[in-house]
């Protein structure tokens, strides 16, 4: 990765002080450029498709068809990686509007909406909605609060699949999400989830490991 680019990323999701006001600043400007920076920081989101598919395939919900919210959806990485897998109801949700006009031009999802993502259910969406709830990448410094796990699980069907992937050195370096895990394993003890799987992912980004959760919705 070039020098730029690394200097790029890492004042974002490395400043653990910054705002979600600067940050929704930030991707506003790096909307143009972030799909090829992203390639320059070896990253994807094929791997989150692939374990939705595995994980559909093990629960017996293996249909093309099935709706799916992409929480945090940004330029369209994940969007496109689920179509080129023959998913086609996608939904996409994202707090920057020059970020979500770039997904729009993929024309991979169904349905886009300009909306912050939290605690609480966004008022344009509805509970127990889709089928699968994914987000990739919303866990950074300055980005999403740990809650938005459980207002993932709220906007999903029950039965139905949450996936959160992220760099697994932000559940160190971030203060909210060093309680992960135990965040995970309360809202499975209150019967909100049942946890399916967690996996370190090596060479997740820019050689970091990633971590990914994946839960089934009671």
């Amino acid at each position: 990765m070039d020098q730029e680019t690394e200097k790029t990323w890492k004042s974002l999701v490395y400043n653990v002080s910054i705002t979600p006001a600067a940050v929704k600043e930030f991707y506003d400007g790096w909307a143009g450029l972030y799909d090829q920076d992203q390639v320059k920081l070896k990253t994807g989101a094929d791997h989150l498709a692939d374990e939705l598919i595995g994980t559909l395939k093990q629960i017996g919900k293996e249909e093309p068809k099935l709706s799916i919210l992409d929480v945090a959806c940004g330029t369209g990485l994940v969007g496109d990686a689920l179509v080129k897998r023959g998913f086609s109801n996608i939904t996409g949700l994202d707090f920057c509007k020059s970020m979500l006009d770039i997904a729009n031009k993929k024309g991979v999802y169904k349905e886009l909406l300009e909306s912050s993502f939290g605690a609480e259910v966004p008022t344009c969406l509805s509970e127990n909605s889709f089928d699968c709830v994914v987000m990739k990448g919303g866990f950074a410094a300055g980005h999403l609060p740990l809650a938005s796990l459980g207002t993932m699980a709220k906007l999903c069907k029950p039965g139905g699949v949450v996936i959160n992937s992220m760099t697994l050195e932000y559940t160190k370096i971030v203060e909210e999400y060093r309680g992960i895990e135990e965040y995970v394993k309360k809202l499975q003890d209150e019967g909100v989830w049942k946890i399916i799987k967690r996996k370190v992912i090596e060479d997740y980004i820019n050689g970091k490991q990633g971590v990914i959760h994946i839960l089934q919705v009671e």
